[in-house]
């Protein structure tokens, strides 16, 4: 409604150019109008680029850390050592169960065993070059998840700053009703089409109680398409 009550006002604004005070009320709401698609554009990408890395990311430490253990496993079971071959019994599958920071542990553990019996799995194809890039990833990984986090901080404050945004806009609304009564019976037309325009959903917002009149209202989903 926000969007088609903006336009109409914009394409009507002859009709009330030498109002001053609702002119004012005009422009508040339109700039509070601009805020929120401003806002919900911010809140739309605040995270999905970094969701996006953070899983390829993920698929590709996955993809070393199988390597390096397998390598260990190898060497283990050739030189005999159970406690070091149940430890790195990793499976891809396995591996994908873990959730992002449980992955971060087991990931920390295959390097540390790596690093550990380095020399001896350099024979079975984890050179030191290789260890040193899966360490790297690792470390990117826990970076990209870091980023997410901040993403979702990034993302749950614009929410909270679009419904104040909505509020206001909501707010202004209730004057601009109020003051379109004095062109009831001077210009009906004009009058109507602000009516019409006033029960056009566009941007999410679900009134309580409301008829074409105004009234109160509360954000509803925030990111239904306009």
């Amino acid at each position: 409604m926000y969007d088609a009550v903006s336009a109409f006002l914009e394409e009507k604004s002859s009709n009330y150019s030498g109002n001053e005070e609702f002119t004012e009320h005009v422009n508040s709401f339109k700039a509070s109008v601009n805020a929120i698609e401003l806002k919900e554009d911010l809140r739309n990408k605040s995270t999905r680029g970094k969701v996006i890395d953070k899983n390829i990311n993920r698929g590709s430490v996955t993809d070393q850390a199988l390597a390096v253990a397998g390598a260990l496993y190898a060497m283990a079971k050739k030189n005999g050592n159970v406690t070091l071959l149940e430890s790195v019994k990793y499976t891809k599958s396995g591996l994908n169960r873990f959730r992002d920071t449980g992955l971060v542990i087991e990931l920390n553990s295959i390097k540390e065993k790596a690093v550990e019996y380095s020399e001896a799995i350099s024979r079975f194809g984890i050179s030191s070059d290789s260890l040193a890039e899966f360490t790297g990833n690792i470390k990117i990984y826990e970076d990209a998840l870091a980023a997410k986090a901040s993403g979702g901080a990034t993302k749950s404050g614009a929410v909270k700053s679009l419904m104040t945004l909505f509020r206001e806009s909501d707010n202004i609304l209730d004057s601009i009703d109020r003051l379109m009564e004095n062109y009831k019976v001077s210009k009906s037309e004009f009058y109507d089409g602000y009516k019409t325009s006033r029960v056009i959903k566009d941007l999410g917002i679900r009134h309580k109680g409301e008829n074409s009149e105004g009234g109160d209202s509360e954000p509803a989903q925030l990111n239904q398409e306009q």
